[in-house]
């Protein structure tokens, strides 16, 4: 093809890129891309259709003076270029993989005409140009009259302007990860919460202002909304145990406490909302039984008392309340399975019977009615990354929203103006390795086993022999399954099934990986044949969750949770070549393990905290642990003579700890900040691998011109 060296604008399908400026646009919008990973997108696209190596790209953006790992660098670069262009490694319509060489770009790219000299023009381009030349010419001699005519009634009547293109930019310009904005009701200011290390605070921004004023003086806060007379805007703070919704004057001042609860509420459920006569708070807060199952909660601001507004049964929870304009209904968000899959619903607040508006069982939630109260934007990875989608208000097949890049969460509408308010950014989980001396102490610094920057790596889970590690990563864009040594090295992809693979645990013998997936509606449970095999799905039960899945010591069956039955999600065990599933538990359960000794079966359940035990010849549970907290039912591990557990001491650190079954004693082993998901205990107990949250990197986002 033609050199695209001398361009300054080169364009491929609905995207073009300006080499000049760095920026990346699709149909007009500008898109999130790094410096880095633009430079390398670059570098393709000038020698598109051949071969680029790493050594090249290595040589031209990280010379062997910069200190990087290039690695790690390069590869997430790739990553995250694929993220905005929406394209996959394994079905690539733009950036192909060739393996231990480099990349090349394969999409056809177009390059704009260019004006060239009159003299000595003779390729194709030129004698174009020449043409379109001698025709204005001629058309300009023959049709003067027919041209101020013409002109004359443009001014008279001018031709109706498009609809202004869509501007994305960030809203401010601060240290540190900003998240939860929300519109002030005039909609020239925005609130949100900015969070640097341990350092956190409620800001306001004029839309175009560049200096943010911060409200508050505590950290430990979350989730700003404004109150109708743009006044007064109400936030949650977390307490040592619980949390309290406060309120705070627009310009700052002292704090007012309305109401404070003491059951714990973390993660995405920790949302709050100002209905539009002023008269109503909207929050999630957990069952008066303690379980982690949030319920949507209206506060009356004339005498502060609460009533509930769902009633979440079973593995359900509900979150993230948004008011409607006229605010008689309220949006939510309904999930189950650990937070693992969620729909939008619609409830009247005076109470009745939600309805359902998306089918997807996908991950997202944090809905925000437009204007004329006919959709509802939300995010959602229903279509892989993390995106905001629309759908109305009465359901309907939801449509993604036009302009906004990949990794978008928490949109927030103005109720004047056209303007749209979102988080984007991304966070580093990685997987951690503490080494231990004895069952109680350690023998040395948690170190860092499994990290890719911006990529989720969690719930990890060694082989019997203690050689391999099995894991959940979307460094790819999906949540797939993947394997490793046991030192991070050789790090090799099992499953591309475009989808939510996780929880993956090894079989015995070493041969076979059972994981869950969810593709479209339900979660399933499938073996692995490893490394070359292909996933079979396992007769459980249709048209229900069934995931969680874990090997008995045998290898002949397997155990899973499973919503089939109305109430709290059960466990079952099926044959792991097939079969009828056995229904093993009566009182809930979520996920099970056998003891070393083959004679029990531990287990946690998503509605209450703690760990339950009974024999496997069948018998009564008996509870043996009050912790972890239902919500964290994945981060515990059975080792001889105890159990290993997570206990989350407040928003930041957590606690693994020890719990000895002879003595009932407890012992803490670690205390670890942004713990993740997932704890696992090596075969000889040397060393627990864990999921940790190592970076967030967020800043809200301001759409001019949404519509």
């Amino acid at each position: 093809m033609e050199s695209s060296n001398h361009y300054r604008i080169l364009r491929f399908g609905p995207f073009e890129a300006d080499l000049e400026t760095g920026e990346l646009r699709k149909d007009g919008v500008k898109l999130a891309l790094q410096i880095q990973p633009f430079q390398v997108l670059a570098i393709l696209l000038k020698n598109s259709g051949g071969l680029v190596t790493r050594e090249q790209l290595q040589s031209q953006i990280w010379p062997k003076d910069t200190f990087v790992d290039f690695d790690h660098a390069l590869n997430t670069a790739i990553t995250k270029i694929r993220l905005a262009l929406g394209d996959n490694a394994e079905h690539p319509k733009y950036i192909e993989t060739l393996p231990r060489r480099g990349y090349r770009f394969i999409a056809a790219v177009e390059l704009p005409e260019i004006e060239t000299p009159d003299s000595g023009a003779t390729d194709g381009a030129g004698r174009k140009m020449r043409k379109r030349w001698l025709w204005a010419l001629v058309a300009a001699a023959a049709g003067g009259l027919l041209f101020t005519l013409v002109a004359w009634r443009l001014i008279r009547n001018p031709l109706q302007s498009p609809s202004a293109s869509i501007e994305v930019a960030p809203l401010v310009a601060l240290q540190g990860s900003q998240a939860s904005p929300a519109f002030s009701p005039d909609g020239n200011q925005v609130a949100f919460g900015e969070y640097e290390g341990e350092d956190g605070a409620i800001y306001t921004s004029l839309i175009g202002g560049d200096k943010p004023l911060r409200l508050t003086v505590k950290s430990g806060v979350c989730c700003p909304t404004w109150s109708p007379d743009n006044r007064q805007i109400a936030f949650m703070r977390f307490l040592e145990k619980g949390f309290s919704i406060n309120v705070i004057s627009a310009l700052g001042g002292a704090e007012k406490t309305l109401y404070t609860s003491g059951s714990g509420l973390r993660g995405m459920c920790a949302h709050l909302d100002w209905s539009p006569d002023g008269k109503l708070l909207a929050f999630s807060e957990p069952r008066e039984d303690r379980s982690y199952n949030p319920r949507i909660t209206l506060i009356s601001l004339d005498d502060l008392s609460v009533r509930p507004l769902t009633s979440s049964i079973g593995p359900e929870y509900d979150c993230q309340p948004a008011f409607s304009p006229d605010g008689l209904k309220v949006a939510f968000e309904r999930g189950s399975v650990g937070g693992l899959s969620n729909d939008l619903y619609v409830i009247p607040v005076s109470g009745g019977e939600p309805q359902r508006l998306t089918f997807d069982n996908s991950w997202g939630g944090s809905p925000a009615w437009t204007q004329d109260g006919a959709d509802i934007v939300f995010s959602s990875n229903r279509g892989g990354p993390m995106n905001l989608w629309r759908v109305s208000a009465t359901g309907g097949p939801p449509r993604p929203v036009a302009g906004v890049s990949a990794m978008a969460y928490a949109p927030s509408i103005s109720r004047k103006g056209s303007l749209l308010a979102y988080e984007h950014g991304t966070f580093t989980t990685g997987i951690w390795r503490i080494s231990l001396k004895d069952k109680t102490h350690l023998s040395d610094r948690a170190t860092r086993l499994i990290s890719a920057r911006g990529m989720i790596n969690t719930r990890p889970s060694f082989s019997l022999d203690g050689r391999k590690v099995v894991f959940e990563s979307d460094r790819l864009g999906f949540s797939d399954i993947w394997y490793c040594d046991n030192d991070g090295s050789n790090c090799t992809q099992l499953t591309s099934l475009h989808g939510t693979a996780g929880t993956a645990r090894w079989s015995p013998d070493g041969h076979r990986i059972a994981f869950e997936f969810q593709s479209q509606h339900y979660y399933d449970v499938y073996v692995l044949e490893v490394p070359n095999g292909r996933p079979r799905r396992l007769l459980t039960f249709p048209e229900a969750d069934n995931g969680a899945p874990n090997w008995s010591r045998d290898g002949n069956w397997i155990y899973f949770y499973s919503s089939h039955e109305k109430g709290p999600l059960q466990l079952w065990k099926v044959p792991f070549q097939g079969g009828t599933p056995v229904r093993v538990t009566k009182n809930g359960g979520v996920y099970g393990t056998e003891s070393e000794d083959g004679r029990f079966l531990y287990y946690s359940k998503m509605e209450q905290s703690g760990i339950w035990k009974m024999p496997l010849n069948g018998g009564r549970e008996e509870r043996v642990l009050d912790q972890p907290e239902g919500y964290q039912w994945f981060n515990w591990a059975v080792a001889p003579g105890g159990i290993y557990f997570v206990t989350q001491t407040d928003a930041q650190k957590s606690k693994i700890e020890f719990f000895d079954l002879a003595t009932c004693k407890r012992a803490v082993i670690d205390v670890v900040e942004k713990l993740g998901f997932g704890l696992a205990l090596s075969p000889d107990g040397k060393s627990l691998l864990y999921g940790r949250t190592e970076s967030e990197d967020y800043e809200v986002m301001l759409v001019k011109n949404f519509h």
